[in-house]
Protein backbone atom coordinates (compact mmCIF):
# COMPACT_ATOMS: atom_id res chain seq x y z
CA UNK A 1 0.00 0.00 0.00
CA UNK A 2 2.61 2.51 0.94
CA UNK A 3 4.68 1.62 -2.36
CA UNK A 4 1.35 2.63 -4.55
CA UNK A 5 0.98 5.62 -3.29
CA UNK A 6 4.61 6.51 -3.24
CA UNK A 7 4.33 5.69 -7.18
CA UNK A 8 1.54 8.01 -7.14
CA UNK A 9 3.00 10.79 -5.62
CA UNK A 10 6.06 10.33 -8.14
CA UNK A 11 4.27 11.33 -10.93
CA UNK A 12 3.47 14.90 -9.45
CA UNK A 13 5.63 15.26 -6.51
CA UNK A 14 3.37 17.46 -4.14
CA UNK A 15 5.13 20.65 -2.47
CA UNK A 16 4.98 18.45 0.92
CA UNK A 17 7.48 15.75 -0.72
CA UNK A 18 9.78 18.23 -1.56
CA UNK A 19 10.03 19.99 1.89
CA UNK A 20 10.75 16.40 3.05
CA UNK A 21 13.42 16.59 1.28
CA UNK A 22 14.24 19.84 2.09
CA UNK A 23 14.08 18.91 6.00
CA UNK A 24 16.12 15.59 5.61
CA UNK A 25 18.98 17.05 4.14
CA UNK A 26 19.17 20.03 6.61
CA UNK A 27 18.67 17.19 9.59
CA UNK A 28 22.39 15.86 8.04
CA UNK A 29 23.79 19.24 9.22
CA UNK A 30 23.29 19.62 13.17
CA UNK A 31 23.54 23.87 12.83
CA UNK A 32 21.07 23.89 10.44
CA UNK A 33 18.75 21.42 12.13
CA UNK A 34 19.52 23.70 15.49
CA UNK A 35 18.60 27.01 14.01
CA UNK A 36 15.36 24.87 12.08
CA UNK A 37 14.55 23.57 15.32
CA UNK A 38 14.64 27.28 17.71
CA UNK A 39 12.53 28.64 14.50
CA UNK A 40 10.07 26.29 14.78
CA UNK A 41 9.44 25.32 18.33
CA UNK A 42 11.37 28.51 19.91
CA UNK A 43 8.12 30.07 20.97
CA UNK A 44 6.09 26.86 22.58
CA UNK A 45 5.50 26.90 26.14
CA UNK A 46 7.54 23.76 26.79
CA UNK A 47 10.58 24.39 24.79
CA UNK A 48 13.16 25.10 26.98
CA UNK A 49 12.26 21.51 28.14
CA UNK A 50 12.16 19.23 25.25
CA UNK A 51 15.43 21.48 23.31
CA UNK A 52 17.79 19.10 24.29
CA UNK A 53 16.54 16.27 23.45
CA UNK A 54 15.01 17.95 20.23
CA UNK A 55 18.49 18.78 18.90
CA UNK A 56 19.35 15.56 19.58
CA UNK A 57 17.25 14.18 16.97
CA UNK A 58 13.92 13.42 19.47
CA UNK A 59 10.23 14.23 17.93
CA UNK A 60 6.89 13.24 17.64
CA UNK A 61 4.41 12.48 14.96
CA UNK A 62 3.35 16.20 15.44
CA UNK A 63 6.78 17.68 15.76
CA UNK A 64 7.45 15.99 12.27
CA UNK A 65 4.35 17.44 10.64
CA UNK A 66 5.34 21.16 12.09
CA UNK A 67 9.10 20.58 10.83
CA UNK A 68 7.71 19.53 7.31
CA UNK A 69 5.65 22.45 7.04
CA UNK A 70 8.13 24.85 7.97
CA UNK A 71 10.38 23.53 5.53
CA UNK A 72 7.60 24.45 2.63
CA UNK A 73 5.01 26.77 1.68
CA UNK A 74 1.77 25.93 3.80
CA UNK A 75 0.13 28.84 2.06
CA UNK A 76 -2.25 26.25 0.35
CA UNK A 77 -2.49 24.04 3.62
CA UNK A 78 -0.28 20.78 4.30
CA UNK A 79 -1.75 17.42 3.09
CA UNK A 80 -1.55 15.53 6.26
CA UNK A 81 -2.14 11.97 4.39
CA UNK A 82 0.71 12.91 1.97
CA UNK A 83 3.00 13.47 5.14
CA UNK A 84 1.54 10.68 7.30
CA UNK A 85 2.86 8.78 3.85
CA UNK A 86 6.51 10.04 4.10
CA UNK A 87 6.49 9.18 7.26
CA UNK A 88 5.91 5.43 7.27
CA UNK A 89 8.26 5.34 3.99
CA UNK A 90 10.86 6.79 6.32
CA UNK A 91 10.52 4.43 9.08
CA UNK A 92 10.93 1.87 6.31
CA UNK A 93 14.15 2.57 5.17
CA UNK A 94 15.35 2.99 8.21
CA UNK A 95 15.80 7.03 8.10
CA UNK A 96 13.63 7.64 11.10
CA UNK A 97 13.53 5.31 14.16
CA UNK A 98 10.02 4.09 16.13
CA UNK A 99 11.03 4.21 19.78
CA UNK A 100 7.27 4.05 19.92
CA UNK A 101 7.43 0.57 21.70
CA UNK A 102 9.87 2.00 24.78
CA UNK A 103 5.78 3.15 25.69
CA UNK A 104 3.88 6.76 24.82
CA UNK A 105 6.72 8.93 26.02
CA UNK A 106 5.55 12.16 23.82
CA UNK A 107 9.46 13.43 23.95
CA UNK A 108 11.23 10.32 22.73
CA UNK A 109 8.65 8.53 20.15
CA UNK A 110 10.68 9.01 17.35
CA UNK A 111 13.98 9.68 16.20
CA UNK A 112 16.45 10.52 13.45
CA UNK A 113 19.18 8.10 12.07
CA UNK A 114 21.49 10.52 11.00
CA UNK A 115 23.98 8.44 9.74
CA UNK A 116 21.83 7.09 7.38
CA UNK A 117 20.43 10.17 6.61
CA UNK A 118 23.83 12.03 5.98
CA UNK A 119 24.35 8.89 4.10
CA UNK A 120 21.65 9.17 1.51
CA UNK A 121 22.15 12.73 1.38
CA UNK A 122 26.07 11.89 0.17
CA UNK A 123 24.43 9.46 -2.29
CA UNK A 124 22.00 11.44 -3.28
CA UNK A 125 19.13 8.82 -3.08
CA UNK A 126 16.70 10.83 -0.88
CA UNK A 127 14.49 11.71 -3.43
CA UNK A 128 14.64 7.87 -4.72
CA UNK A 129 13.85 6.10 -1.34
CA UNK A 130 10.74 9.04 -1.22
CA UNK A 131 9.46 8.82 -4.87
CA UNK A 132 10.06 5.06 -5.97
CA UNK A 133 10.48 2.57 -8.21
CA UNK A 134 8.99 4.49 -11.23
CA UNK A 135 10.86 7.74 -10.43
CA UNK A 136 14.46 5.88 -10.23
CA UNK A 137 13.95 4.21 -13.84
CA UNK A 138 12.89 7.96 -15.06
CA UNK A 139 15.60 9.46 -12.61
CA UNK A 140 18.51 7.00 -14.35
CA UNK A 141 17.61 7.15 -17.55
CA UNK A 142 19.96 9.81 -19.00
CA UNK A 143 22.79 7.80 -17.24
CA UNK A 144 22.33 4.63 -19.59
CA UNK A 145 23.21 5.22 -22.79
CA UNK A 146 23.13 2.54 -25.95
CA UNK A 147 26.34 1.06 -26.82
CA UNK A 148 26.50 1.21 -30.85
CA UNK A 149 29.05 -0.99 -32.64
CA UNK A 150 29.23 -3.12 -35.18
CA UNK A 151 30.38 -6.88 -36.02
CA UNK A 152 30.63 -8.27 -39.07
CA UNK A 153 28.98 -5.71 -41.09
CA UNK A 154 26.19 -5.58 -38.63
CA UNK A 155 24.99 -2.94 -36.58
CA UNK A 156 24.47 -4.04 -32.90
CA UNK A 157 23.17 -2.13 -29.57
CA UNK A 158 24.34 -2.98 -26.41
CA UNK A 159 24.15 -1.33 -23.09
CA UNK A 160 26.75 0.74 -20.63
CA UNK A 161 25.96 3.32 -17.65
CA UNK A 162 27.94 5.88 -16.11
CA UNK A 163 29.32 5.74 -12.32
CA UNK A 164 31.55 8.38 -11.30
CA UNK A 165 33.16 9.51 -8.07
CA UNK A 166 30.89 10.84 -5.25
CA UNK A 167 32.58 15.16 -6.45
CA UNK A 168 32.00 13.39 -10.40
CA UNK A 169 35.73 14.56 -11.02
CA UNK A 170 35.79 11.80 -13.06
CA UNK A 171 33.38 9.45 -14.99
CA UNK A 172 33.22 5.81 -16.61
CA UNK A 173 30.93 4.11 -18.87
CA UNK A 174 30.81 0.41 -18.14
CA UNK A 175 28.99 -2.40 -20.21
CA UNK A 176 29.67 -6.13 -20.81
CA UNK A 177 33.12 -6.92 -22.29
CA UNK A 178 31.18 -9.22 -25.23
CA UNK A 179 29.45 -5.70 -26.16
CA UNK A 180 32.78 -4.05 -27.21
CA UNK A 181 35.53 -7.13 -27.20
CA UNK A 182 37.45 -6.61 -30.42
CA UNK A 183 38.61 -9.80 -30.32
CA UNK A 184 35.79 -11.00 -31.50
CA UNK A 185 35.75 -8.65 -34.53
CA UNK A 186 33.77 -6.04 -32.78
CA UNK A 187 34.25 -2.47 -33.78
CA UNK A 188 33.19 0.34 -31.02
CA UNK A 189 31.06 3.34 -32.92
CA UNK A 190 29.53 5.31 -29.81
CA UNK A 191 26.53 6.31 -27.91
CA UNK A 192 23.19 7.13 -27.60
CA UNK A 193 22.28 10.86 -25.97
CA UNK A 194 19.61 9.71 -23.66
CA UNK A 195 17.94 12.63 -22.83
CA UNK A 196 20.38 15.18 -24.49
CA UNK A 197 23.38 13.78 -22.49
CA UNK A 198 26.18 13.53 -24.74
CA UNK A 199 29.38 11.28 -23.50
CA UNK A 200 32.85 11.11 -25.07
CA UNK A 201 35.31 9.11 -24.89
CA UNK A 202 38.51 10.12 -23.23
CA UNK A 203 40.59 6.74 -24.23
CA UNK A 204 40.75 5.20 -27.71
CA UNK A 205 40.32 1.61 -26.71
CA UNK A 206 37.86 -0.07 -23.96
CA UNK A 207 39.25 -1.43 -20.69
CA UNK A 208 38.60 -5.22 -20.37
CA UNK A 209 38.07 -7.42 -17.45
CA UNK A 210 40.88 -10.25 -17.62
CA UNK A 211 38.65 -12.83 -16.69
CA UNK A 212 34.84 -11.05 -16.20
CA UNK A 213 32.64 -9.92 -18.69
CA UNK A 214 33.27 -6.22 -17.95
CA UNK A 215 34.57 -3.50 -19.68
CA UNK A 216 34.92 0.45 -18.86
CA UNK A 217 35.88 3.37 -20.82
CA UNK A 218 36.67 6.49 -18.84
CA UNK A 219 34.43 9.65 -20.64
CA UNK A 220 33.65 13.11 -20.49
CA UNK A 221 29.81 14.16 -19.96
CA UNK A 222 28.18 17.34 -21.59
CA UNK A 223 26.60 18.01 -18.25
CA UNK A 224 27.18 17.16 -14.60
CA UNK A 225 26.14 13.16 -14.40
CA UNK A 226 24.12 11.29 -12.08
CA UNK A 227 26.09 8.35 -11.73
CA UNK A 228 24.66 4.99 -10.38
CA UNK A 229 26.90 4.14 -7.40
CA UNK A 230 28.21 0.46 -7.02
CA UNK A 231 27.07 -0.36 -3.56
CA UNK A 232 24.29 -1.92 -3.92
CA UNK A 233 23.51 -4.77 -1.79
CA UNK A 234 21.42 -8.15 -3.78
CA UNK A 235 19.18 -9.14 -0.78
CA UNK A 236 17.47 -12.23 -1.82
CA UNK A 237 13.47 -10.96 -2.61
CA UNK A 238 14.17 -7.24 -2.85
CA UNK A 239 12.51 -5.25 -5.51
CA UNK A 240 14.88 -4.43 -8.70
CA UNK A 241 14.80 -2.30 -11.64
CA UNK A 242 16.60 -3.23 -14.89
CA UNK A 243 17.12 -0.56 -17.59
CA UNK A 244 18.66 -1.57 -20.88
CA UNK A 245 18.13 -1.28 -24.95
CA UNK A 246 16.58 -4.66 -25.87
CA UNK A 247 15.31 -5.06 -29.46
CA UNK A 248 12.02 -4.21 -29.85
CA UNK A 249 10.21 -5.00 -33.12
CA UNK A 250 8.62 -2.54 -35.16
CA UNK A 251 10.03 0.58 -33.49
CA UNK A 252 12.09 2.83 -35.52
CA UNK A 253 15.27 2.74 -33.12
CA UNK A 254 16.97 1.73 -29.91
CA UNK A 255 14.26 2.46 -26.87
CA UNK A 256 15.27 2.23 -23.05
CA UNK A 257 12.94 -0.30 -21.54
CA UNK A 258 12.39 -0.43 -17.44
CA UNK A 259 11.65 -3.72 -16.11
CA UNK A 260 10.55 -4.65 -12.52
CA UNK A 261 11.75 -7.67 -10.73
CA UNK A 262 13.27 -9.03 -7.63
CA UNK A 263 16.88 -11.01 -6.39
CA UNK A 264 16.42 -14.69 -6.79
CA UNK A 265 19.04 -16.24 -5.85
CA UNK A 266 23.29 -15.77 -5.44
CA UNK A 267 25.19 -18.41 -7.06
CA UNK A 268 28.35 -19.60 -8.43
CA UNK A 269 29.04 -21.46 -11.63
CA UNK A 270 31.06 -23.96 -12.48
CA UNK A 271 34.03 -22.02 -12.30
CA UNK A 272 33.31 -20.31 -9.05
CA UNK A 273 32.07 -17.11 -10.92
CA UNK A 274 29.70 -15.28 -8.83
CA UNK A 275 26.67 -14.23 -9.97
CA UNK A 276 23.16 -12.20 -8.99
CA UNK A 277 20.05 -13.94 -10.36
CA UNK A 278 16.98 -11.77 -11.22
CA UNK A 279 13.70 -12.21 -12.34
CA UNK A 280 14.01 -9.13 -14.55
CA UNK A 281 12.94 -9.43 -18.67
CA UNK A 282 15.89 -9.07 -20.54
CA UNK A 283 16.35 -10.12 -23.71
CA UNK A 284 19.94 -9.60 -26.22
CA UNK A 285 20.39 -5.46 -26.42
CA UNK A 286 20.13 -5.06 -21.87
CA UNK A 287 23.46 -7.18 -22.01
CA UNK A 288 25.61 -4.29 -20.01
CA UNK A 289 23.02 -2.46 -18.37
CA UNK A 290 22.16 -1.97 -14.47
CA UNK A 291 20.29 -3.81 -12.04
CA UNK A 292 19.37 -1.29 -9.25
CA UNK A 293 17.63 -1.83 -6.17
CA UNK A 294 14.96 0.28 -4.88
CA UNK A 295 17.06 3.10 -3.53
CA UNK A 296 18.95 3.43 -7.23
CA UNK A 297 22.23 1.92 -6.38
CA UNK A 298 23.70 -0.81 -8.65
CA UNK A 299 23.44 -4.41 -7.15
CA UNK A 300 24.79 -5.92 -10.65
CA UNK A 301 25.79 -5.65 -14.12
CA UNK A 302 23.30 -7.84 -16.60
CA UNK A 303 25.21 -10.52 -19.01
CA UNK A 304 23.31 -13.49 -19.44
CA UNK A 305 21.16 -16.19 -19.23
CA UNK A 306 21.81 -19.41 -17.57
CA UNK A 307 19.43 -22.02 -19.45
CA UNK A 308 18.95 -25.79 -18.54
CA UNK A 309 16.93 -27.93 -20.41
CA UNK A 310 14.85 -30.73 -18.74
CA UNK A 311 11.74 -33.15 -19.88
CA UNK A 312 9.10 -29.68 -19.30
CA UNK A 313 11.29 -27.88 -21.65
CA UNK A 314 14.39 -25.32 -21.13
CA UNK A 315 14.49 -23.01 -18.21
CA UNK A 316 16.05 -20.00 -18.11
CA UNK A 317 17.66 -17.77 -15.72
CA UNK A 318 18.93 -14.01 -16.11
CA UNK A 319 22.42 -13.57 -14.17
CA UNK A 320 24.11 -10.46 -13.30
CA UNK A 321 28.19 -9.79 -12.24
CA UNK A 322 27.38 -8.68 -8.41
CA UNK A 323 28.46 -4.73 -7.91
CA UNK A 324 31.18 -5.73 -5.41
CA UNK A 325 32.96 -7.35 -8.28
CA UNK A 326 32.05 -3.86 -10.43
CA UNK A 327 33.82 -2.19 -8.16
CA UNK A 328 37.26 -3.42 -7.48
CA UNK A 329 37.62 -3.05 -11.24
CA UNK A 330 36.38 -0.13 -11.71
CA UNK A 331 37.92 1.67 -8.44
CA UNK A 332 41.45 2.00 -10.12
CA UNK A 333 40.07 4.73 -12.81
CA UNK A 334 38.23 6.86 -10.57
Amino acid sequence: MIAKAIDELASSPPPEVMAAVKLLNIVSQDQLYFELIARTFGKSKNFEQRKELLNLGHFTGQDFLNLVMACGDTSKGTAINIVTTIFRRLVEWGLIFDNSFTGEHSFVKYQWNKNRIAGFCALRILDNVLFGPSYVAQKYRRSVPAVFVEKCGDYRTGTGFVTAEPNCAKSVIITAKHNVDPADGITFLNFSEPSGMKYGPLAENWILHPELDLALLPVECSEPPIPIFLIGEPIVLSRTITLGYPTIATTNGPYILAHGGEVNALVKNYYGGEYVIISNIVAPGNSGGPVLDEAGLCIGLVVNAFESQHEGGVSKSNAAIPSAQILDFVAPYL
